[in-house]
């Protein structure tokens, strides 16, 4: 494994912190920590995965083919914090405060994966065999992994004694080359977690109705043709906590 990290308290004007030829695009994004990883997806020998933390600002695109990520030189306007994203005639920016990248031959769910340390997860992650990688904690209620499988594979809607029901709700995408499953956020009652499926399902609807208009902006161009290229199915888990 390679794995690597850099922020600006060393920082060489100019200096390349990482290259690729491989096609990279936006594979995560949180909330938490302020947190943006992307990744390769055409299928490369190895799994490679950039990750910005404590992002503040970004101009970015979907997705690049072929990528060098580096230090501003001294003659470029960008601002102080920032990671320069280029790819052929493109100069994007991420403004964070640390930016990491890492190439394995391991799959997604491994111990080492960045995907495995930005998931907000409520329960201890399946790929943790005989204990926790060091520094790892769950950000949530801690659930016994084996009454987490029984609750949610149970037809009965009770949960067990000393337990109640929260509400995640879970994504998976595929846009052709990868698919990916992730919890992306839990409501107290199902009512809320099915009004925010609608949000989110309206907010995609409005975005590709204003790429449609002749004076769209480029930015929603772009998630409508990411959107288009994308099967998205959404579903709500109830997961239970303990009291």
């Amino acid at each position: 494994m390679r794995e690597h990290a850099f922020d600006h308290d060393n920082r060489t004007p100019g200096q390349v912190l990482f290259q690729t030829d491989q096609r990279v695009k936006i594979w995560l994004q949180t909330v938490s920590h302020n947190q943006l990883m992307l990744s390769a997806v055409d299928g490369g020998p190895t799994r490679l995965d950039l990750l910005f933390k404590v992002v503040d600002r970004q101009c970015i695109r979907s997705s690049y083919d072929g990528l060098v990520v580096r230090f501003p030189h001294a003659d470029e306007d960008f601002p102080a914090d920032a990671f320069v994203l280029e790819s052929g005639d493109i100069r994007d920016h991420v403004c964070a405060r640390v930016f990491f990248w890492q190439a394995e031959e391991e799959t997604d769910f491994s111990t080492s994966s960045m995907a495995a340390r930005m998931l907000p997860l409520p329960f201890e992650p399946l790929w943790i065999h005989g204990g926790r990688r060091p520094g790892w904690e769950p950000t949530g209620p801690v659930i016994p992994l084996g009454d987490l499988i029984d609750a949610v594979t149970s037809e009965t809607p009770d949960p067990p004694a000393g337990f109640r029901h929260v509400h995640v709700v879970v994504v998976r995408t595929d846009d052709g080359g990868r698919e990916i499953t992730v919890p992306v956020a839990v409501y107290l009652t199902r009512a809320e977690a099915e009004e925010a499926l609608r949000s989110e399902i309206a907010a995609k609807a409005a975005v590709m109705a204003r790429a449609a208009e002749p004076d769209a902006r480029i930015q929603d161009t772009l998630v409508a043709k990411e959107l288009a290229r994308t099967t998205i199915e959404r579903w709500i888990v109830p997961v239970p906590i303990r009291l």
